[in-house]
């Protein structure tokens, strides 16, 4: 039977949304604004077992130095605009790459002179980008303190996941792309010219749950994870967990996984994590490559998911015995409870910045065909860590145009690192930095000239 507009499911799917627009505004304007405070509501909580997005709502909030209008649609598509640099929300996901590197010339010689040097001095322009909605929380700090560097320079980034962000370069309808997963190579050959991939910032995905009378320390391994999104462990006093968190008190409650509807970074490299720690979920599912798209083993009948990060924040936040994955950022801002993931090493370490980094400082062979560092060696290694990439056109028609956005990523990827820690992402490691500039560094113009020297 279909639900009416004014149906119990209905109106909880909307509070679910409307919950957590508030807590966009706070976590994209506030830390924006550099001036945040952390406000999230307190979660009512709901006990249905199956989830699917739903509603449009509007938030305004105003401050002191700017004011930010927040649309969350029925998508999930969030728009913040902010003191000239517009922020928006929507996801998806994708691997592979060519790095050019411009040949030798004099600064001189080339239009956007030294790619190091002043990277806050440029022409004036607007850019746009799309991309994956983990990234919405650092995009939304770094593209502001950029605008106040440089203000002839806007940055609109819609935070729409992924996927659309892989499509939008390969249909050139974007400045640059943002992608938790680099392009394939038949996702390159489908884009209109050679694509350039630069690493921009270390993250992580936060395995939340939310479990009364568990505050936390819960620990999780690969083959119970699988178990209970393959719904084969259905109740959170299963011996299974139990074993594995002696002496905690675990509730009579049904355990309710959460995942993304659309594709997502995140859900690839939980994917991963399950394809290298379970044989059972690689049974399951029939692969042993990761997806963007999450797999429809063990879905509960009529379950569609939740849309983009902040869907899934949404439905933890006000759902007794959920478990969902997020970008760390967002469960730093929701102050979720997070389980303690089995390390290849053998220990179970939590999402920190510090473990975070950990996991980061594994890549020192970092490039776009070589970037995994899920189940990463080492002790304090947190093994769901991952870099995120921009996606841009080598060649770009218009000069200025890749002045800019060879200047904007130079500053995100070397001084902007330094907002990274109080947004929950880690500085990018030196092998990420070197290969960001190295990749900047073949921008050309539409003559297939160099645009920058060192």
């Amino acid at each position: 039977m279909t639900d009416s507009p004014y149906s119990t499911k209905s109106l909880g799917r909307r509070r679910v949304g409307r919950t957590f627009a508030v807590g966009v505004v706070v976590l994209v304007g506030g830390l924006i604004a550099a001036a945040c405070g952390s406000s999230t509501p307190s979660a009512s909580k709901k006990t249905s077992g199956n989830h699917s997005s739903t509603g449009s709502k509007k938030h305004h909030t105003s401050g002191s130095k700017s004011s930010s209008t927040t649309t969350t649609s029925a998508t999930g598509a969030t728009t913040t605009t902010i003191a000239g640099s517009s922020i928006t929300k929507t996801t998806t996901a994708t691997n592979g790459n060519t790095t050019t590197t411009a040949p030798k010339t004099t600064a001189a010689s080339t239009p956007g002179g030294s790619l190091s040097a002043n990277p806050t001095s440029s022409p004036s322009a607007s850019l746009t980008g799309i991309g994956a909605s983990s990234i919405q929380p650092f995009y939304g700090k770094l593209l502001y303190e950029y605008n106040k560097l440089n203000p002839g320079v806007t940055v609109n980034f819609t935070g729409s996941g992924s996927g659309p962000g892989v499509t939008a370069i390969e249909q050139n309808t974007a400045s640059f792309g943002q992608s938790e997963v680099p392009m394939t190579s038949s996702q390159l050959a489908a884009s209109q010219g050679p694509v350039l991939q630069v690493p921009v910032d270390l993250g992580g995905v936060a395995v939340s749950y939310h479990v009364s009378g568990v505050s936390g320390g819960l620990k999780l391994d690969g083959p119970t994870l699988a178990a209970i999104y393959l719904r084969k462990i259905t109740n959170w006093n299963d011996p299974a967990i139990a074993s594995l968190n002696p002496g905690v008190n675990l509730p009579n409650e049904n355990i309710i996984p959460v995942f993304r509807s659309d594709t997502s970074g995140p859900g690839y490299d939980l994917d991963q994590y399950l394809i290298d720690t379970s044989s059972t979920w690689t049974s399951a599912i029939g692969a042993s490559s990761p997806s963007t798209t999450w797999p429809t083993a063990g879905r509960a009948t009529g379950d569609s998911g939740e849309d983009l990060n902040a869907g899934v924040a949404g439905y933890i936040q006000e759902t007794e015995g959920a478990i969902g994955y997020v970008e760390y950022s967002y469960a730093l801002e929701a102050n979720f409870t997070n389980a303690a993931l089995l390390t290849k090493s053998n220990t179970y370490v939590t999402p920190s910045v510090s473990s975070i980094a950990a996991a980061g400082a594994t890549a020192t062979s970092l490039s776009s065909t070589n970037f995994n560092i899920i189940w990463s060696a080492g002790s304090q290694a947190y093994p769901l860590a991952n870099f995120s990439w921009a996606l841009m056109y080598q060649k770009q028609s218009n000069t200025n145009t890749g002045i800019v956005l060879g200047k904007v990523f130079q500053w995100v990827t070397t001084s902007g690192q330094s907002y990274s820690s109080g947004l929950g992402y880690a500085p990018l490691p030196s092998a990420a930095v070197s290969l960001a500039h190295s990749t900047l560094l073949g921008l050309e113009t539409a003559s297939g000239s160099p645009i920058f020297t060192n």
